[in-house]
C-alpha cells in the first residue's frame, strides 16, 4: 500500500527546503567575489581609455615592430659628433611632446597659470607647461603635465594622454618642439611622489631638464608620477638663458 503525503508532511518538506542553513563561508565568499567584480568593473568604465591604451601598449611591445627613429637619429648625430642639428628626428607639431617608446605625440600649451581653472581648461587640450618654471631653450627645469585619465564625461580627447608614462623606463628619449626648433632629452629617472612634494619643480640652473608628471594609480589622484630628463641636443653649451623659477605648489590635475 502506498504511503500518502500528508498536508503536513508537504508542509514540513517545503518550509524546510526553504530554510536550509547555507555554509556562510561560501556565501561570504560568492558576496566577496562579486563585490570585487563590480568594483572591478566599475574602475573599468571610468577609466576605460587609459587601460584601453595599456592593453594595446602591451600588445605592441610583445608582438609589435618597436619603433627607433628618434634614438636612431640621436645615435648616428652623436657618433658624428656633429656640431649642427639632427636634420632626421621625427616631424612632429609646433609645441609638442614626443615619446617614442610609448608612441604619443600630444600638444603642449606653454605659460599656464599654476591655478585650477586654468589647469583644468588647458589640460583638455593635450599636456601644459607651467608657468613660471624654464621653456625649451632655457636653462632650469620644464615642467610638463597631463592626465593618466579623466572622468569620461569630460569632452576631450586628451583625457589619458599620459596613461603610459609608467611605462617610460630610465634611457627613453623625450622630444619637445617649441619655436620649430627641437629638444631632445633622456630619461634619468621615474619615481612617485605625494601630491604635496614640490621638490620636483625645483630647478638647478647649471642644467637644462625636463620633469613630466601625471596622478597615479590610474583613476586616483592619490599620487604624483615623476619623470625627470636631461637635455641633450642641443647641448647644455648652446642655452644661455637661465630662468629664475618661482617655488609654487604642484598643480591639481584632478585624476
Amino acid at each position: 500500500m502506498k504511503h500518502q503525503l500528508s498536508e503536513q508532511d508537504l508542509e514540513k518538506i517545503f518550509i524546510a527546503s526553504r530554510f536550509k542553513k547555507r555554509n556562510p563561508i561560501l556565501v561570504l565568499l560568492t558576496f566577496a567575489g562579486f563585490f570585487i567584480l563590480f568594483f572591478l568593473l566599475l574602475i573599468y568604465s571610468l577609466n576605460y581609455n587609459a587601460y584601453n591604451q595599456k592593453v594595446a601598449w602591451w600588445y605592441q611591445d610583445e608582438f609589435g615592430q618597436p619603433q627607433h627613429s628618434l634614438i636612431d637619429a640621436v645615435n648616428t648625430y652623436q657618433s658624428t659628433s656633429s656640431s649642427s642639428k639632427p636634420t632626421d628626428l621625427p616631424q612632429i607639431a609646433d609645441n609638442s611632446i614626443y615619446i617614442e617608446s610609448i608612441g604619443k605625440k600630444a600638444p603642449i600649451t606653454f605659460g599656464v597659470e599654476n591655478n585650477e581653472p586654468a589647469v583644468s581648461s588647458n589640460l583638455k587640450n593635450g599636456t601644459i607647461q607651467l608657468s613660471g618654471t624654464s621653456l625649451p631653450g632655457e636653462m632650469g627645469n620644464v615642467f610638463i603635465t597631463g592626465h593618466s585619465s579623466n572622468y569620461p564625461w569630460v569632452n576631450s580627447q586628451y583625457n589619458s594622454v599620459f596613461a603610459l608614462l609608467g611605462n617610460v623606463v630610465v634611457g627613453d628619449l623625450i622630444q619637445i618642439k617649441f619655436h620649430n626648433i627641437s629638444y631632445i632629452y633622456r630619461v634619468k629617472k621615474i619615481f612617485v611622489v605625494d601630491p604635496s612634494d614640490t621638490s620636483v619643480m625645483k630647478s638647478d640652473e647649471s642644467k637644462a631638464t625636463l620633469t613630466l608628471m601625471t596622478c597615479t594609480p590610474i583613476g586616483t589622484n592619490l599620487k604624483r608620477l615623476i619623470v625627470q630628463a636631461d637635455q641633450i641636443i642641443p647641448a647644455i653649451s648652446q642655452n644661455p638663458k637661465p630662468k629664475n623659477q618661482a617655488s609654487q605648489s604642484l598643480p591639481d590635475i584632478g585624476r
